[in-house]
């Protein structure tokens, strides 16, 4: 009998992924709030560079096309919940090869249809995001034997529409969680983590998530204080520093002394800016870490830099 060739797997896979993927999204709650947080947060207008026009085109596109399936939507399909087609199969074969996928990783990243998220044609109960950012927490693991158990606090900046939160609490995470972010992305994450994990009469978000809105100018300040009085911490910046200006990596670099732990992920370049000489120098500029420096196996012309602090290394009192 004959046996299907790889791409003829693969095709067959993509009609399976869109035959699964054309469910009915549920109905979501707080779409009027939503509506309110992205005029409040056109008010605000603190998107700098590239962002600045993204925000605006996410925004426009949430007023025309409704929440209900607002993982669909172009410029967020495009930004913060991509198909990643051609590295799927890679990624979710890492994650699953890796003794650090116990049967509970494997359990978390289930997706949730809340917002209609595309279907990962190689692990249907995924999405391809997910498993990317279950790749993400695997490859962090890896390079820093870090305990999820023993962090106290994670500052994400650039938090997508809240995925990473998700796989940390479907992970057992339930400590301190601060999202770093432009208003129009921490209006859309409320709105997202209020379907998905609601609390209370209200159906707050988790009790444990704070948002903190990028470029304010006390925010680096305000993260140098929280990691300060904590144990264990990790920042998360996956493509989010990297596509940030200049001047504005320039203002949050003081506040990545005081973490224990850094994940950052990124592309070459970005608006003209070379991302692999910047990360190489954001390492030198923090010697009390231990940096993994490297190009991405699956996802070539993009890197990580993850960063453990040296056990005598002390974070700086603010």
């Amino acid at each position: 009998m004959k046996t299907l060739s790889s791409e003829a797997q693969t095709a067959v896979r993509r009609v399976a992924a869109k035959i699964l993927g054309e469910y009915a999204p549920p109905r979501l709650r707080h779409s009027e709030e939503l509506l309110a947080g992205l005029d409040a947060a056109a008010a605000r207008g603190a998107a700098a560079g590239e962002w600045a026009r993204l925000a605006e085109a996410i925004a426009a596109a949430l007023r025309a096309g409704g929440a209900d399936r607002f993982l669909r939507l172009a410029p967020i399909a495009k930004t913060v919940h991509p198909r990643i087609r051609s590295h799927c199969a890679d990624y979710l074969r890492y994650v699953l090869a890796s003794n650090r996928c116990s049967p509970e990783f494997q359990r978390a990243l289930t997706e949730s249809p809340v917002g209609q998220p595309l279907v990962n044609p190689y692990y249907p109960l995924s999405s391809p995001l997910l498993v990317q950012h279950g790749y993400h927490v695997i490859r962090l693991l890896e390079a820093t034997e870090l305990d999820l158990s023993a962090l106290r606090i994670v500052v994400d900046f650039g938090g997508g529409y809240g995925s990473f939160f998700r796989l940390l609490r479907n992970l057992g995470y339930r400590e301190r969680y601060l999202i770093w972010d432009i208003p129009v992305m921490c209006a859309l994450q409320r709105f997202y983590l209020r379907n998905l994990f609601p609390e209370g009469t209200s159906r707050e978000p988790p009790g444990n998530l704070e948002w903190l809105v990028s470029g304010a100018s006390e925010a680096p300040q305000t993260v140098g204080a929280l990691t300060a009085a904590q144990g264990a911490s990790l920042f998360v910046a996956t493509w989010s520093l990297s596509e940030t200006p200049l001047a504005v990596r320039e203002a949050i670099t003081p506040a990545l002394e005081g973490f224990s732990h850094v994940l950052c992920a990124y592309q070459r370049t970005f608006g003209g800016i070379d991302n692999t000489a910047y990360f190489a120098e954001l390492a030198g500029r923090l010697p009390q870490f231990r940096w993994v420096h490297a190009e991405c196996p699956v996802y070539r012309n993009n890197f990580y830099l993850i960063g453990a602090r040296h056990p005598a290394a002390q974070a700086p009192l603010m």
